[in-house]
């Protein structure tokens, strides 16, 4: 008879420095699977034009055709002017990966948060503070963080493209 798996017990962190967000956020995209969802006010904390964080998010991307990275952000001008290799990985997954600008009430949002499949979660309630909480196997907290990001996403419009037009 083969044995039923049970879930990991979820787990709880509080974050009371920016190092220690940066580093949940790193653990996090190790742990992504097949989506990944990020809320930030302009993605500059984040350092979406390193090595690193590209080679993750290509990893994440070319996983499958149901690989997806969503990002709602306040301001994408650090996106648009900081990050070409960002910019770059739009060219190669333009159906997996999405870069919006939040408008009307998801414009006011003043927290940050980055959600992988669901299940994990780092999260700072005020974006310009220090402290935070990471949430780790939470499905019930992750599924809610992923009912606020769609409220945030239905706000926001596509804002970041590798496609120049003009005349």
């Amino acid at each position: 008879m083969a044995e039923i798996e049970t879930p990991p017990e979820p787990q709880r962190t509080l974050i009371t420095s920016r190092k220690e967000y940066l580093d949940a956020v790193e653990r996090l995209f190790g742990m992504v699977k097949r989506e990944l969802r990020i809320f930030d006010p302009d993605l500059s904390e984040l350092d979406f034009n390193s090595k690193n964080r590209i080679a993750a998010l290509r990893r994440i991307l070319s996983g499958g055709r149901m690989h997806r990275v969503y990002m709602a952000l306040h301001d994408v001008e650090h996106v648009t002017t900081r990050c070409p290799r960002l910019i770059e990985l739009l060219l190669i997954y333009p159906s997996g990966l999405f870069i919006f600008r939040t408008e009307g009430e998801a414009a006011r949002a003043q927290d940050r948060f980055v959600l992988a499949d669901e299940n994990h979660v780092v999260r700072r309630p005020v974006a310009t503070q220090a402290r935070g909480a990471v949430l780790l196997d939470d499905v019930y907290e992750g599924h809610g963080m992923r009912l606020r990001f769609d409220e945030i996403w239905e706000s926001s419009t596509p804002a970041v493209s590798a496609v120049k037009t003009g005349l």
